[in-house]
């Protein structure tokens, strides 16, 4: 990795903030919210219902520590006070978990001015990064975009770029994202560093959920291989359930991969010979369908979708994934994936 890229990392972790983890600690992850102004080049809006409610009526309710893990403001395009004037409630339910000393607010590149204007309470103490101890061994908590150097450098030019273009072409952040090279980039440094740290990373930025240092297309590629594995030695009846999941599988790949070019489907992760679980994604607040997000509990990290069943029901019954309905609402929380802390922090220290 460049030297340059990894002295980034190496500064911000060293400078950052440490707070202890205890097994008994309640910790929710979200990063890139991109909360706009409420019009229709709010990328915000169309899962703001759903973020609140969740972050009220579960995440607060059952004392959750609320980690923002930057972009959360989509001060690109919009500006603080348009912002907060349309979204008072969400500003209200953050100052909620802040006056119980349980918000940690991370800057990105699309919100890092506020780090040197903090004209909000909630914005008064903010952070590049934070560290998380579990037992003597460090979760490292930040955006992402540290790892190219220059957001931090450029972040008013591209500002002005993305508020007199993007906008008046009334262009979304979900048709302008990181491209399949810059994720990949983002990921590489990333894991690189973390490997070298023997620490977890959990990061955002790419929109891209990862887990234990594997993408979505990683993982169904792995569970592909294992189903093809299983299938000489199956009876009729398991080939048959077999096949209808390879089906499915493979399917979801396509889709991914017609999405990606030609360098990230060339490019990956698991291209290394033993892959060191050190690097987390937690995807991004404004999905087409839903929100996912990381959690922390009971000594335990788990990637979890909140989804809107009015708008999809791809997981109400999908093998290996526990769905779990909020009281009262139409919202379901799938858990997507889930390891205990201590087996993975086994691994990286063996593995690494």
């Amino acid at each position: 990795m460049n030297k340059k890229h990894f002295h980034n990392l190496e500064k911000i972790f060293k400078e950052s903030p440490t707070v202890n983890l205890n097994k008994e600690d309640k910790i929710v992850i979200f990063s890139d919210i991109h909360i706009g102004n409420g019009g229709r080049n709010d990328d915000f809006l169309q899962n703001s219902d759903i973020f609140e409610t969740i972050l009220l009526e579960n995440y607060l309710e059952k004392n959750y520590t609320l980690v923002l893990n930057g972009d959360i403001e989509e001060l690109y395009k919009f500006s603080f006070k348009n912002i907060f004037s349309r979204w008072k409630k969400i500003y209200e339910i953050f100052e909620l978990f802040r006056n119980q000393g349980k918000l940690f607010k991370i800057v990105g590149n699309h919100d890092y001015k506020i780090y040197y204007s903090r004209t909000h309470p909630v914005n008064k103490q903010l952070h590049r990064a934070i560290k998380l101890n579990y037992d003597g061994n460090l979760i490292f908590i930040f955006h992402g975009h540290q790892t190219a150097g220059l957001f931090e450098q450029y972040s008013t030019f591209i500002s002005y770029l993305l508020k007199y273009l993007a906008v008046p072409l009334g262009m979304k952040n979900g048709t302008i994202p990181l491209d399949s090279e810059k994720k990949f980039k983002t990921e590489i440094r990333s894991y690189l560093f973390s490997k070298a740290k023997k620490i977890i990373s959990i990061l955002g930025h790419t929109h891209r959920p990862l887990f234990e240092s594997l993408s979505k297309k990683d993982d169904l590629t792995i569970k592909i291989e294992r189903l093809i594995r299983k299938y000489p030695k199956a009876d009729n009846t398991k080939k048959r359930k077999i096949e209808k999941l390879i089906k499915k599988y493979k399917l979801e790949l396509e889709n991914i991969n017609e999405k990606d070019n030609r360098f990230f489907l060339r490019s990956g992760l698991y291209d290394e010979k033993i892959l060191v679980p050190c690097l987390f994604n937690s995807g991004s607040v404004i999905g087409k369908r839903g929100s996912t997000a990381i959690e922390i509990k009971d000594g335990k990290i788990s990637l979890v979708y909140w989804f809107d069943v009015k708008r999809s029901q791809r997981y109400l019954d999908y093998k290996g994934v526990k769905v779990k309905q909020l009281k009262g609402t139409d919202y379901f929380k799938a858990t997507l994936k889930e390891q205990s802390l201590d087996y993975i922090f086994t691994r990286i220290n063996l593995l690494a």
